[in-house]
């Protein structure tokens, strides 16, 4: 078993702030919610402005719950959850929401977040969104393999 291998299923057998597949299964259906949601706040709202205050406070709620376990994990240096979580909420979410406001007696067209217009920003958002959908679905699965390899897994 190699070391990297190692190290998960200790983590994944392990108890309180741990790596755990559990965990990684709430972040995915938190993260496949927030698609939803978005959507039906677009769809459903005539006023943009509250729509994106509705979606991005989800992201951004979401996103600090799901930081907030994931901070206690001893091996979230080792998952890529973590990573593109923090890009998600600090360089993404918050940055949008608050320029967005900032900005809001203007069209999203004509917002900048970054120097880069609102539009773009979105795409390259929804970008992060999808590594951070597959980072947590890599994750879980390696989580879950280590349980089922390890021996003191329960």
């Amino acid at each position: 078993m190699s070391a990297g291998v190692r190290v998960i299923t200790r983590a994944a057998a392990g108890g309180k702030g741990t790596m755990k597949f559990k965990d990684l299964a709430i972040f995915l259906g938190i993260e496949l919610f927030a698609i939803v949601w978005a959507g039906a706040m677009f769809s459903t709202l005539p006023n943009k402005l509250l729509a994106g205050a509705l979606a991005g406070g989800y992201f951004i709620v979401s996103g600090i719950y799901m930081l907030s376990r994931a901070v206690h994990w001893p091996l979230k240096w080792k998952s890529l959850t973590w990573y593109v979580l923090f890009i998600h909420v600090f360089v993404i979410s918050i940055p949008m929401v608050i320029s967005r406001f900032a900005q809001m007696a203007l069209a999203f067209e004509d917002v900048r977040i970054f120097g880069i217009p609102g539009p773009m920003f979105h795409n390259i958002s929804s970008g992060v969104f999808s590594l951070l959908i597959a980072a947590t679905t890599i994750d879980g699965a390696r989580s879950w393999w280590a349980t089922k390899r390890s021996p003191h897994a329960q």
